[in-house]
């Protein structure tokens, strides 16, 4: 059995060392260029891969001649071409629910840095230690909300989003939730997307990215939210169309967004909007999560070999 690393996925030695019980194993760190997946691929049984890097395309899975698995270090795997992987026989397995907790409590950190206005008073306080005069008009632009009380509309009810949701009531929110397929999570009031962005007053994404939910938040769904909402998303950036959303934040159409990654980062106007927080796509990036990561393709991958696959995407 052949088994090749890509790129790095945070292994430990015991980590290697049980897939070197597996066969032999060549491990990488550069595999950043389809050219270079297909060199290295070549003869293989088993990959693993780092999805983020973009090598797993049509030219890539077509040239391999005797791969099976493919495991990949994430939870998504909107960057595979899953139709040309079936299409080989080659099967994709993911690293299911390794960082829930880890981007669900990055969700309402970020919902509590936008609605509190830290970042931003963090920046002026740094500029020159000042404290609040609430005589002073100039100091309205610090005023934040209370979350207590406030309606949390979480799009995606799998288990990042009912986890996302559990914490929203735990701090005593209301939570109202949209999922193509409507799923019964307690203390959850299931809704059409159109009432949960008219009713929530912060609106959490927390999707799987495909056709269907690409661009699900752009113009119109912005325009249904309220002026005093804020978006949340820790999910893909192409969930929300990123120039719809620097104008919708620049007019002041919605109060303000957290978003862990965004769209049109060549065009970086929404970096200057001082009431949008941003992170740079860390949600997932925990030292709990990495080594839940670490274990879980390792065990993806023994049991592929064991004839008992796990985590495969359909």
């Amino acid at each position: 059995m052949k088994i090749v690393i890509l790129n790095e996925c945070f292994f430990a030695k015991e980590h290697l060392d049980r897939l070197k019980k597996l066969g032999k194993v060549t491990e990488y760190k550069d595999t950043d260029t389809e050219q270079k997946a297909i060199e290295r691929l070549q003869g293989v049984d088993i990959a693993i891969a780092d999805q983020y890097f973009n090598i797993l395309t049509k030219n890539v899975l077509e040239s391999t001649n005797n791969l099976k698995l493919i495991a990949i270090n994430s939870t998504g795997f909107d960057m595979v071409d899953i139709e040309t992987a079936n299409a080989k026989g080659i099967k994709i397995s993911n690293a299911s629910d390794f960082s829930t907790e880890a981007v669900a409590e990055h969700a309402i950190a970020l919902m509590f840095a936008v609605s509190k206005r830290i970042p931003y008073s963090d920046k002026k306080v740094r500029e020159k230690p000042f404290e609040i005069d609430p005589a002073n008009p100039v100091h309205t632009e610090f005023i934040g909300f209370d979350v207590r009380g406030k309606t949390l509309g979480v799009i995606g009810l799998g288990n990042i989003g009912r986890r996302v949701a559990e914490l929203g009531q735990a701090i005593g929110m209301k939570v109202i939730g949209y999922n193509r397929t409507p799923r019964e999570v307690k203390g959850v009031t299931n809704v059409d997307l159109e009432t949960l962005l008219k009713e929530s007053d912060v609106v959490s994404i927390n999707l799987a990215l495909n056709a269907d939910t690409k661009h699900i938040i752009s113009e119109k769904e912005l325009s249904l939210m309220k002026p005093t909402a804020i978006l949340i998303n820790t999910a893909r950036a192409a969930h929300v169309d990123g120039t719809a959303l620097y104008e919708a934040v620049r007019d002041e159409k919605i109060a303000g967004a957290g978003l862990d990654i965004f769209e049109n980062t060549e065009d970086a106007r929404i970096l200057e909007l001082d009431n949008v927080v941003f992170t740079p796509h860390s949600a997932w990036f925990t030292s709990e999560s990495i080594k839940k990561l670490a274990d879980i393709i390792i065990k993806n991958v023994e049991a592929f070999v064991e004839g008992k696959p796990q985590n495969i995407i359909k």
